[in-house]
C-alpha cells in the first residue's frame, strides 16, 4: 500500500493558518517567521473589499463635493510607497512589490496629467490676456 512520508504527516500551511497563530508556532518549535495572514478568503470576499473601497472613495469625492478628485492621484502614490517600505512584513513580498508599483505608476501617470492640464490653463489664459491686450493697445475696441 501508499506509505505515508513524515512531510504528508505535517499539517498544510492552509491547515496551520486556520489553526491560529499560537497552534503554528507551537507546531514548529519556534517562532513563525512570517506574518500571520490577517485575510483568507475568496473572490467574492475581495470583491466585498473592493466594495468597501469603492463606497470611501466616493463618499471622500462626493463629501468634499469634488474637490476630493484633484486629491485621488496623491492617494495610489502614497499607498505604493508605504507598501513598497513595509515588504519585509508582507506575506506575498513578490506580489506586494508588483502591485506597489503599478500603484505609484498609475497614479505619476494620472498626476503628470494632472500636471499637464493645469500648465495648459496656464498657458491658455496667458494666450487669451496677450491676445486681448494687444487688441486694447491698437485701438481695437
Amino acid at each position: 500500500m501508499a506509505e505515508q512520508t513524515e512531510d504528508s504527516a505535517s499539517p498544510s500551511p492552509v491547515e496551520e493558518m486556520a489553526a491560529g497563530p499560537e497552534t503554528a508556532a507551537d507546531s514548529a518549535g519556534q517562532a513563525p517567521t512570517k506574518p500571520t495572514i490577517t485575510f483568507l478568503g475568496n473572490s467574492y470576499d475581495v470583491m466585498s473589499v473592493v466594495g468597501v473601497s469603492v463606497a470611501g472613495t466616493t463618499l471622500f469625492a462626493c463629501g468634499t463635493c469634488g474637490t476630493g478628485f484633484y486629491c485621488l492621484p496623491f492617494i495610489p502614490v502614497i499607498l505604493g510607497a508605504i507598501g513598497l517600505l513595509s515588504l519585509k512584513d508582507s506575506v506575498n513580498p513578490e506580489r506586494t512589490k508588483l502591485l506597489s508599483w503599478i500603484s505609484i505608476g498609475v497614479g505619476a501617470v494620472f498626476l503628470l496629467l494632472l500636471l499637464l492640464l493645469i500648465l495648459f490653463y496656464v498657458v491658455y489664459f496667458g494666450f487669451i490676456f496677450t491676445v486681448i491686450a494687444s487688441e486694447a493697445g491698437r485701438g481695437g475696441f
